[in-house]
C-alpha cells in the first residue's frame, strides 16, 4: 500500500475521532447531569436568611421527582417562580429569591431532574424542563388562594417560562433574564465562537442521539414559536450588553417580535446572566417593580418599590 494512502488514512482515523470526541464531549457538556456531592449538604438554603419556607418535593408529569422551596408570605396571593439556568438548583437563584420575599412575595424556587435533590435525569435544556415548572405553577395554585402568579428565568430558565407560559394562561407576567430564542440555533452559535467550526457539525448528532435517549427534540425549545400564546401578557426581558454564552440578540428578537406589552433593560458591560450582580439594588427595585405593578402587590412592610420610569440613585 502506498505510504501516501496510509498517511491519508491515519489523517482521516485522526480526523473522525476528533470529530466523534467532540459530538461526544458535547453531548456530555449539554445533556448528561453531573454526579451528586455530598458538598449539597453545607450549601445555603432559606434557614440562613430567616425566612418563612417549606421545602417540598414535587412530581412532574413524566414521573421525575424534584426538590422545592416556598417562601412564605401568608396572606398575600402574589407568587414569582424563579426558575434557574443550565443544570440549575433552587440554591443558585436563592439571592433573588430572598430579595422578592422581602419585598411581600411569594416565591418558588426549584432544582432541576438531574441536580440533587432531585431524580437523576437527562438533562434536554428546557425541553422536558418545563414539566418541573408547569408542576411548580400547579402547586401555587392549589398552595396559594387565588395565587396571581408571574414567573422569573434565568438562561434556560427564562425559555422554559416562556414556553410553560404560552401553554398555561394562568401565569400573569414573566420577567425574562438572558433567554435564547431557538435552542438550536443558540448551541450552533455557541459551537461556533467557542471553536470557530459551524456549528451543526456538531449539533446535530448530538441532537440525534439527545432524541434517541430521551426522546426530546432540540425543535420542542423555540421560544420564538410560542410567543403569540402569551399575548397580551406583559414580559420584561433583561439581558447583560457583554453576554458570551447567548447575544443579546436573542432578547431584542423575542422583544421586537412579541405583540403583547413589553420592555427591555440591556446592562451594559454585565455578562451572562449576571445583571443582578452588575447592581443587586437596582435589578430587584425594578424586577419588583415589574411584579408589583403586574400582580397587583402594593408597598408592602414599609419597603420601597422602583414605579416604572423611576431610578435608584
Amino acid at each position: 500500500m502506498p505510504q501516501l494512502l496510509i498517511d491519508a488514512i491515519i489523517a482521516g482515523a485522526i480526523l473522525a475521532a476528533a470529530y466523534l470526541g467532540g459530538c461526544v464531549y458535547l453531548y456530555r457538556r449539554l445533556f448528561v447531569p453531573g454526579r451528586s456531592g455530598s458538598v449539597r449538604d453545607f450549601e445555603f438554603t432559606p434557614f440562613e436568611f430567616q425566612v418563612d419556607h417549606e421545602e417540598i418535593d414535587l412530581t412532574t408529569a413524566d414521573g421525575t421527582r424534584f426538590g422545592l422551596w416556598l417562601l412564605r408570605q401568608p396572606g398575600n396571593p402574589q407568587v414569582v417562580i424563579v426558575s434557574p439556568g443550565h443544570k440549575g438548583r433552587r440554591q443558585d437563584v436563592l439571592g433573588v429569591s430572598v430579595a422578592l420575599w422581602r419585598k411581600g412575595f411569594n416565591v418558588l424556587c426549584y432544582s432541576y431532574r438531574g441536580m440533587p435533590g432531585s431524580d437523576r435525569a437527562a438533562v434536554t435544556l428546557g425541553i422536558k424542563e418545563v414539566q418541573e415548572l408547569g408542576a411548580a405553577i400547579a402547586y401555587a395554585r392549589g398552595r396559594v388562594r387565588d395565587a396571581r402568579i408571574g414567573l422569573l428565568g434565568y438562561s434556560m430558565g427564562a425559555s422554559v417560562s416562556l414556553l410553560a407560559a404560552a401553554g398555561d394562561p394562568t401565569v400573569a407576567a414573566l420577567v425574562l433574564d438572558s433567554p435564547f430564542a431557538d435552542l438550536r440555533q443558540e448551541l450552533i452559535e455557541s459551537v461556533r465562537r467557542a471553536c470557530g467550526l459551524p456549528g451543526q457539525l456538531l449539533v446535530t448528532p448530538a441532537g440525534w442521539w439527545l432524541g434517541l435517549r430521551s426522546g426530546a427534540r432540540l425543535a420542542d425549545a423555540s421560544p420564538i414559536s410560542v410567543l403569540s400564546g402569551l399575548e397580551p401578557r406583559p414580559l420584561f426581558f433583561i439581558h447583560g450588553g457583554d453576554d458570551k454564552v447567548t447575544d443579546v440578540r436573542h432578547s431584542r428578537l423575542l422583544h421586537d417580535s412579541y405583540r403583547g406589552p413589553r420592555e427591555i433593560w440591556v446592562v451594559q458591560g454585565a455578562a451572562h446572566a449576571a445583571a443582578y450582580f452588575d447592581d443587586r439594588q437596582l435589578y430587584v427595585e425594578r424586577v419588583a417593580g415589574f411584579f408589583s405593578r403586574h400582580l397587583g402587590l402594593s408597598s408592602h412592610l414599609g419597603l420601597r418599590l422602583l414605579e416604572e420610569d423611576e431610578e435608584v440613585s
